[in-house]
Formats: structure tokens, C-alpha cells, sequence
């Protein structure tokens, strides 16, 4: 069977079958209704928030963050949210619960799924340095962008174990995951009601040679942030150049170099590492 049958039947399973379907939360979807209500306020939110420890510690780490650093770091939940605001902050609210998604009973899978999360976690943190570079755009956002990417990966690897000979073959599973991943990320995105953003950010991954137009969007910068994950990896090898990409030449941040930009992502490392640990519940 082909990347087409195998595709068919993860679709099939997803119309049908609801256990193979990745969820929210219920906390996280109250908390994105609440927070995007535009009579919500920073206290109501801050008090909505403070329901779930585990979430208000992660805000208040990422408000701490270099990429929001002010001359007053917030002292408490409601002042980080005036720092991030309270789009960002219903943005990190799903961040934070999407490692749930990346789960399984089966240890082989579980295995694989955290390989999974830990590439997303990458691609999803340079988005977040990146936009905090470019005016116009949301960290928040364009962190959950990076990271729903891959939302499609869990559905995908749980079907192709009964797929032995493509699941036990490390480069024909990766080929599979990269064929089918931009699929059925949309399917799930469209189900869970994310805006048109996220949906065209996922259905153009690896899609190096996306160019929406002359401004940076979304979906330039996480395509600019996976390359970046790439680097010193066999599959940056298979990858256009920096120079290629529509996406890099419309970065406005000074002298964008592709050396320029490995070299800032360097000297960010511990910030980007310290934010992937955040992701990962470290």
C-alpha cells in the first residue's frame, strides 16, 4: 500500500474512530474561550489561570523569559500578563498542554513520540526567537505555530505500527511522517476550530518554497525556524540553502545573513535551550 492508502486509512480512523484523535484538554479549552473573550481582563484571567499551577508557573517563567525582558521582570501573574498580553498568554495556554498529545501507551511509540516532541519543542522555540525580532508578530503565536506542526506526527506513528515494515524502517517511517504529517495536521486543526494561521502553517511544512507575499508571516518564520533545527543534522543535507527560501529573504532583522543568523541563534542558545526545557516540562 502506498503513502495514499496509508493516508486513507489514518483519515478513515479519524472520522471514525475518535481514540486515535488527539485532544485539548478541557482546562485549555475553557482557558482559551475565557482568555479570548474580549471582556475578559487581566485580573479575571489572572484568577482563571491561578486554577492551574502547572500552567501559571509556565507563563510567569516564559514572561520571565529574555524574549519579554523589561527593565521590572513581573512579580506575579497579573503583570506578566500585561507584559505578554492575553492572546499570547491563551497561545501558551495550548502550548502547554500539547505534550500531552505526544503520549502513548505503547512504549515503542512513546519512544519515538518523545524523539517527536523534542524536534517540535526545537523548531517551536526558534520561532519564538525569531518573532520576537520581527515587529508585527507574536512570540505566543508564532511558538504554538512551530510547535502544531507536528500535531499530526502521534496519529500517524500509532497507525503505522501496524504497518511493520515501514514503521521498523527508520528512513521510510521519517518519508511517510513527512508526506502525511501537513495532512493530517489540517484535519486536526480544523477540528479543534484553530483559525486559518495555524492551519496554513501546518499544511506547509517542509514547503521551503512557500511565498505568501512580501511581508513575514506565520508560516515564514517557523520554515525558517525548522531549517534552522536541521543544522548539523543528515536531513539539512536534502534541504534547499538559506538563500533559497522566499521565507528568509523577507526577515527584517538587520543584516540577515544565513551566517548572521546562525550566529544569533548561538549566542541565544541558552535562552532557546532554557525555553525548550519550559516546553518539555523540564
Amino acid at each position: 500500500m502506498g503513502t495514499g492508502g496509508i493516508y486513507s486509512q489514518i483519515y478513515t480512523s479519524l472520522a471514525s474512530d475518535q481514540s486515535i484523535f488527539p485532544s485539548l484538554p478541557e482546562t485549555t479549552i475553557r482557558l482559551r474561550s475565557i482568555l479570548n473573550d474580549s471582556s475578559c481582563d487581566i485580573p479575571a484571567a489572572a484568577k482563571v489561570l491561578q486554577t492551574d499551577p502547572g500552567l501559571s508557573a509556565f507563563i510567569l517563567r516564559v514572561a520571565n523569559s529574555a524574549g519579554y525582558m523589561s527593565r521590572v521582570p513581573p512579580k506575579g501573574l497579573e503583570s506578566a500578563l500585561r507584559r505578554i498580553g492575553l492572546e499570547s498568554a491563551s497561545n501558551l495556554a495550548t502550548t502547554f498542554a500539547i505534550q500531552s498529545s505526544f503520549r502513548c501507551s505503547d512504549r515503542g511509540v512513546n519512544r519515538l513520540l518523545l524523539a517527536a516532541y523534542a524536534e517540535s519543542t526545537q523548531v517551536a522555540v526558534i520561532s519564538h526567537f525569531l518573532a520576537t525580532r520581527v515587529k508585527g508578530l507574536d512570540p505566543g503565536k508564532v511558538m504554538l505555530a512551530g510547535l502544531l506542526q507536528d500535531i499530526g506526527v502521534p496519529p500517524i506513528l500509532i497507525r503505522l505500527r501496524e504497518r511493520k515494515e515501514i514503521y521498523e524502517d527508520p528512513d521510510r517511517r521519517r518519508q511517510v511522517i513527512d508526506g502525511l504529517a501537513p495532512l493530517v495536521a489540517v484535519l486536526i486543526l480544523k477540528n479543534w476550530g484553530f483559525d486559518n494561521d495555524f492551519v496554513e502553517v501546518a499544511r506547509n511544512r517542509n514547503n521551503w518554497l512557500r511565498d505568501s507575499g512580501e511581508s513575514p508571516d506565520l508560516g515564514d518564520i517557523v520554515l525558517i525556524a525548522r531549517l534552522h533545527s536541521l543544522i548539523g543534522t543528515p536531513r539539512f543535507r536534502e534541504c534547499p540553502s538559506f538563500q533559497e527560501l522566499p521565507a528568509f529573504r523577507k526577515l527584517p532583522v538587520g543584516e540577515l545573513t544565513p551566517d548572521n543568523s546562525i550566529r544569533m541563534l548561538d549566542e541565544a542558545r541558552e535562552e532557546i535551550a532554557a525555553l525548550a526545557r519550559m516546553l518539555r516540562g523540564e
